[in-house]
């Protein structure tokens, strides 16, 4: 999405278009999308953060999605770990 269309509309864009977002599962509370993919699990918990808090953040971004959710990791975590079993 061209960066001056979200200058001029004041950073709103209307959500009936279809495109593609890019959003933190951080940001991405409360909204819902047809489908979820979420890259890089391998990597959440790098940074300090609990397997309890992992979990949690990966349930609410899998539970954005309506029809599919696409979960993909490049190295193994206690995370990781956890959802293959």
């Amino acid at each position: 999405m061209p960066i001056d269309l979200a200058k001029n509309n004041r950073n709103r864009i209307s959500s009936k278009r279809v495109a593609v977002r890019l959003l933190s599962m951080h940001t991405a509370k409360g909204l819902e999308f047809p489908c979820v993919a979420i890259s890089g699990l391998g990597l959440l918990g790098r940074h300090g953060e609990t397997i309890e808090e992992c979990v949690r953040l990966t349930y609410v971004g899998v539970t954005r999605a309506t029809h599919e959710a696409l979960l993909t990791y490049s190295s193994k975590s206690e995370l990781v770990q956890r959802l293959i079993a």
